[in-house]
């Protein structure tokens, strides 16, 4: 498994650059993004659609033969022009991959997991670390208070400071965003069933511990913002789930910078 985390800043990253990515694009890719009314949010989603295609570069796939698809519920995975086969041409083993983005960081995982083609389980959720708007950290855990359990919200109001709190409900709510992902069911999945208790690092489902997962929590530092992300992976086997610290070593996580990452991308790819 690994994860390559990308910092986008929108003042370090020129026009220029942006207007030559999207010639590189699809072009269902391309309309989708210029659709965008805020121009972050056009770079972070055409940062997002790179990072797949930089994974099949590495594979040795031509730009031309990457072919992206999407489950009915709406997950990404790779694809292939033959129907008899779920991943792009050349690629082999399969690839398992998701995408999450929220502010000024763009994380994908990857990963040889076989379990569930062709989308795969596993997901990724990442989060800044920060109180939303002119909302009080009170009204902003009641604001979703609804989808949290009884033992998480105790573990929230019983933080030594708001800081702990916070970090709290992000380790909370990224756990349950990746575990779902990597389900691939949709937004119809009530997060009141999955639990996740940062303390001790114990993940519920439906009150009992699930067997054969993996969750794998990490934080990216850039200045004063703290991102706290989550990869959910669904391994096998009859263990119950285990749960990786961010205070591990992470060989397994790479942080780029978007304007080099961008240049890069669109040097290999022409």
């Amino acid at each position: 498994m690994q994860v390559q985390a990308i910092l986008y800043e929108p003042a370090l990253f020129p026009d220029e650059l942006y207007q030559r990515a999207l010639l590189l694009l699809d072009p269902e890719s391309s309309a989708r993004i210029k659709r965008f009314y805020r121009r972050e949010d056009a770079c972070r989603t055409l940062i997002g659609r790179f990072l797949p295609r930089m994974l099949l570069h590495a594979r040795g796939v031509a730009l031309a033969d990457m072919k992206f698809a999407a489950t009915e519920a709406g997950k990404p995975y790779i694809a292939s022009r033959s129907s008899a086969s779920f991943t792009t041409t050349g690629v082999d083993p399969s690839i398992a991959y998701n995408v999450s983005h929220d502010n000024g960081l763009i994380a994908i995982v990857s990963s040889a997991n076989t379990h569930n083609p062709p989308a795969f389980t596993i997901g990724v959720d990442v989060m800044k670390v920060r109180i939303p708007g002119r909302e009080t950290f009170t009204s902003f855990v009641e604001t979703v208070g609804d989808q949290l359990t009884t033992l998480e919200r105790r573990l929230i109001s019983s933080a030594a400071n708001e800081q702990i709190g916070l970090e709290r409900f992000f380790w909370m709510w990224t756990a349950k965003e990746a575990y779902t992902k990597a389900l691939g069911l949709g937004l119809g999945f009530d997060f009141r069933r999955v639990e996740f208790d940062p303390a001790l690092d114990v993940l519920r489902v439906d009150g009992f511990v699930p067997k054969g997962w993996k969750l794998s929590k990490f934080k990216v530092i850039h200045g004063a913002d703290v991102y706290q992300g989550v990869v959910a992976e669904f391994v096998g086997g009859d263990d119950d789930a285990v749960v990786i610290s961010e205070l591990d070593p992470h060989e397994w996580l790479t942080v780029l910078n978007a304007t080099s990452f961008i240049q890069s991308a669109i040097q290999q790819l022409t």
